[in-house]
């Protein structure tokens, strides 16, 4: 064959490969670029500075989901993370523990936190709590039936704290002009937003449902209001976000630093998050998301253990070896001081 014949051939081939789909990869380039990231803020709305609606709330939601709900969620750290004193009568011993924060039981009325740490709250007016400056502190074996612990700090009522740094995750429906919240505790609201009563005929009218769970980013804007830490209204000022509602853009006015995700010093337990997060909202992968792993009610960790390895897992477990092996760490946070 030819010189001429063979750069003819050449010349047909190179015109017909766009024809059929089939691009040449130009000389050095051994895979396509990664994808441009993505504003986490150009989808959706929010409902930043306007009034909290007349939520449906949990005791009417139970009327309905008594049999199937209600039992589990008096287990689920959602709802633990405050709660009556008298939920908890283990607890009731160690504030006899010393007498100088003996002197504060008689006017406790809540338990805020539940796993690891436990501060106490009295009710201060229409929704505000006073936080105890104490802090107990647990075993970090959990399995330990026995419920004991280390009480630190100096014992005063602080009556400012709650507001401006707990509440946008350990109450519901938050005013934050008046720093006041319409409910103690994570309600139904919270997860599964301002619910359309015509969710008996349509289930997809509620986050979370069975039909409505494939929107990654809107469910991971849901779960990062409270578990991404370190965050800011930029609307308030305040390290929770305003008035966020389920099916909002968290990402409009809650504004964060994704680098945290790769910072070493940052504890694994919280740098995980960070890393899904921002693999969600800004690098457009939904491949593994909340609902992979976690469940929403209940305290199960059979999804957990189910899930295939991802590059995530290795913020915890070993990358390579026996997958059992998991890192220790400990979680920490400036934000909710311990």
């Amino acid at each position: 064959m030819n010189n001429r014949i063979l750069k003819r051939l050449l010349l047909v081939t190179v015109l017909l490969l766009p024809a059929v789909g089939l691009v040449p990869l130009a000389p050095g380039r051994g895979q396509e670029p990664a994808a441009k990231p993505r504003d986490p803020a150009a989808w959706g709305g929010n409902h930043a500075g306007q009034p909290v609606p007349e939520y449906v709330q949990g005791d009417e939601c139970l009327f309905c989901h008594r049999n199937e709900i209600g039992p589990s969620w008096v287990k689920d750290p959602h709802a633990l993370t405050v709660r009556y004193r008298e939920a908890s009568p283990e607890v009731e011993a160690l504030l006899t523990a010393r007498p100088d924060i003996a002197k504060l039981a008689p006017e406790v009325t809540h338990y805020l936190g539940s796993r690891h740490f436990l501060r106490l709250l009295k009710k201060d007016g229409y929704g505000k709590f006073a936080l105890a400056s104490v802090q107990l502190q647990f075993p970090a074996d959990r399995q330990n039936a026995t419920r004991t612990g280390t009480w630190s700090g100096s014992p005063t009522w602080d009556r400012q704290t709650f507001a401006i740094r707990c509440a946008g995750c350990h109450s519901t429906g938050i005013d934050p002009e008046n720093r006041t919240f319409s409910g103690f505790g994570l309600d139904c609201y919270t997860c599964h937003g301002n619910v359309d009563l015509d969710h008996t005929k349509d289930k997809s009218l509620v986050w979370f449902s069975k039909k409505r769970r494939s929107d990654a980013k809107a469910i991971t804007s849901i779960c990062a209001q409270c578990h991404l830490r370190e965050g800011k209204s930029q609307s308030t000022g305040l390290p929770y976000p305003n008035n966020f509602i389920a099916g909002d853009n968290l990402f409009q006015d809650f504004k964060v630093d994704f680098a945290r995700a790769d910072d070493p010093s940052l504890n694994a337990g919280d740098r995980h998050i960070w890393r899904n997060v921002r693999d969600v909202a800004v690098n457009g992968d939904e491949s593994i998301a909340c609902l992979s792993c976690h469940q929403l009610h209940g305290d199960s960790i059979q999804k957990h253990r189910r899930v295939l390895r991802a590059p995530i897992c290795s913020e915890c477990h070993a990358a390579e070896g026996s997958f059992k092996e998991v890192r220790q760490y400990t979680v920490s946070s400036p934000l909710c001081g311990y």
